[in-house]
């Protein structure tokens, strides 16, 4: 199912290697994306790479229901260096519908986060032709989130259960860095780890709900349960 999602995607964004066939890229890509190493792929690492980093300049848009669950995690870049990786994910259709990074974690950050929203729901708005009246955040209880009542925004903080929706976008994520021993290569930054976590959660949402992609106005249903 991967690879077939790939080669969807690939024509789509009209993604044509030049010297491989898009069934061998495809093919690789899945490897890559399930935890194979970029170096033990059947492309060339710089190659493989390129073509990953490809597929996160990709827009796309997925539905809303405004029952957003919130988090963030650390992930390892090498030793004692740390990015925190926050998601928000839709309750009820699964999606990510944004994710940043940043250094450390705040209430500032959550301004950054109702900002980047407010944008994603009106571009949902016009292309799914639906419109979302009430939102509510669900979250732990860490102090960073206190600001959302500095905004005014409707928020909720949850039991470990309910706010689950939210780990639940991080467990795959953190499988897949499983195979990378839970860090980020030495020398990655800010910008290549925020492409590469764009990718990761293209493929996700396209494999958990209808994903339109935007610059051909084109909607993607695999839709596989992915809790």
């Amino acid at each position: 199912m991967l690879i077939q999602l790939l080669l969807i995607l690939m024509e789509y964004i009209n993604l044509k290697p030049r010297f491989y066939s898009k069934d061998t890229l495809a093919y690789a890509l899945a490897d890559y994306i399930s935890g194979l190493s970029s170096w033990r792929a059947v492309l060339p690492h710089s190659t493989l790479l390129y073509y990953h980093r490809r597929l996160s300049y990709v827009k796309y848009a997925v539905p809303l229901s405004g029952v957003y669950a919130i988090d963030e995690t650390k992930v390892r870049l090498v030793k004692d260096k740390y990015y925190y990786v926050w998601i928000v994910r839709d309750v009820k259709t699964k999606a990510i519908l944004f994710f940043m990074l940043t250094g450390v974690r705040s209430g500032v950050h959550i301004l950054v986060v109702l900002v980047n929203m407010s944008r994603v729901e009106e571009i949902t708005r016009r292309v799914f032709r639906t419109r979302v009246d009430k939102v509510v955040y669900l979250h732990d209880g860490a102090t960073a989130y206190n600001a959302f009542s500095w905004f005014n925004v409707e928020h909720k903080r949850v039991t470990f259960n309910e706010r689950e929706y939210a780990e639940q976008g991080f467990r795959s994520l953190k499988h897949r860095l499983a195979s990378m021993d839970f860090h980020f290569p030495w020398n990655s930054n800010k910008l290549t780890i925020t492409r590469w976590l764009s990718t990761f959660f293209l493929i996700f949402n396209t494999l958990c709900t209808p994903t339109c992609l935007l610059d051909k106005e084109v909607i993607i249903n695999v839709n596989i349960s992915n809790e």
